[in-house]
């Protein structure tokens, strides 16, 4: 079964923090993971980014909650939101983390519009996003599932 996940949006000089899992290492898409039972949504960012990471965030706003339509409705939700301490995240060393290693096949600085990233929208709407100082209201994001290409 799904579960809730939460994504880190982590920008420094126009560029975002992208990962490739391990898994599936064919497209990007930004730092996180699934959210655990009885976790909240704030401490299982946290987690997931000091696992893969090992730099602990300063969470900023909640700037997407994102589901995919999948064929019987719509999916589990995914809470993605500002890391204000995006300097922060310029020399990881993923081989001193307890789950970086195993879990990400690449991690960089990208500029989206030169990768294939999930969700697609993305592409288009983090540069807003930096225009607005990531100080914007919520936005509710409904897709399809898409594959990459």
């Amino acid at each position: 079964m799904d579960r809730i996940s939460v994504r880190a949006i982590i920008e420094y000089q126009g560029k975002y923090l992208l990962v490739r899992n391990a898994v599936s290492d064919t497209f990007w898409c930004l730092p996180g993971g699934g959210v655990e039972v009885g976790e909240d949504i704030l401490s299982a960012l946290e987690r997931e980014l000091i696992e893969e990471l090992g730099v602990e965030p300063e969470i900023g706003n909640l700037l997407y909650v994102h589901s995919l339509k999948g064929p019987d409705g719509y999916g589990v939700p995914s809470f993605f939101f500002h890391i204000k301490n995006g300097s922060d995240y310029l020399n990881i060393d993923i081989t001193s983390t307890s789950h970086g290693v195993k879990e990400l096949a690449e991690f960089s600085f990208k500029d989206v519009s030169d990768c294939i990233l999930l969700p697609s929208f993305l592409k288009t709407e983090l540069k807003e996003l930096k225009q607005a100082d990531f100080n914007c209201p919520t936005k509710i994001r409904l897709t399809e599932l898409e594959e990459p290409n």
